[in-house]
């Protein structure tokens, strides 16, 4: 494509081929999975390759490459110019790649135990209602966001600064850094709107924004939502939901 090699890495493949270091206009495209976003990254940092991301589709013009990312959980797009050089991302879909790399398979594998989470009393990424907490929270709001997803068989999600600013495990975190939940009703409070948190957020969700700032942008994409402040706002809905129990046990 214009001068461009496009190859497909796979991550374990039974002939190896090492990965390139410097050989002009070359994008090499990872899966779209937890190791090949792990293998990206590490490429990237060791060679100082450019990072596109999560790739949907790619084209050309002159020189460079138009590679296009969603966003917000695929309710927007984001077309980046790429100038030549050599750049890594990840996709799902690799029809647009030229060629192919194969990995070898690593010597010595680990065992890894695996123990459930003991901060998770639904499973986030199966949740059909998540509650998320962003940056304008406290940490006895992040504790009403809990008792009201417990009320209503949810789970409670974070962004990243939340998780920075210790008021959720990064086990909570959902995002293009952290993970991905695709639930009905997704209740977002203290949450501007930022891309890289909603790129987290699968399509299907309905959003219900609430932020004590009318000109937040995730009011531009919310189905819903009110402006409001949620240190006064989630005791009443906790205690509406906590009444609703109480009547009906």
């Amino acid at each position: 494509m214009n001068g461009w090699q496009i190859l497909s890495v796979t991550c374990i493949g039974p002939r190896p081929t090492p990965l390139p270091t410097d050989s002009g206009p070359t994008l090499l495209v990872f899966p779209a999975d937890g190791e090949g976003e792990a293998l990206a990254g590490r490429y990237a940092a060791a060679t100082g390759a450019m990072v596109l991301g999560r790739l949907t589709q790619l084209g050309a013009e002159g020189d460079e490459l138009i590679a296009t990312r969603s966003s917000h959980g695929g309710r927007l797009t984001i077309d980046l110019r790429v100038t030549p050089g050599l750049v890594v991302a990840t996709a799902h879909d690799h029809v647009f790649c030229t060629g192919s790399i194969q990995l070898g398979e690593a010597e010595t594998l680990l065992a890894l135990e695996q123990t459930p989470l003991s901060d998770q009393k639904m499973k986030l990424e199966a949740a059909r209602i998540v509650v998320g907490g962003g940056r304008g929270l406290d940490a006895d709001c992040f504790t009403l966001l809990e008792q009201i997803a417990d009320a209503v068989g949810g789970a409670v999600a974070a962004s990243l600064p939340a998780v920075d600013l210790g008021l959720a495990p990064v086990s909570r975190q959902v995002g293009q850094s952290g993970k991905f939940v695709n639930p009905e009703i997704y209740l977002a409070v203290g949450m501007s709107g930022t891309p890289q948190h909603f790129a987290g957020v699968g399509a299907r969700a309905r959003i219900i924004a609430l932020n004590k700032d009318r000109d937040a942008p995730i009011f531009g994409f919310a189905e819903a939502g009110a402006a409001v402040d949620a240190t006064a706002f989630l005791p009443l809905v906790a205690k509406a939901l906590a009444d609703m129990e109480s009547a009906s046990s």
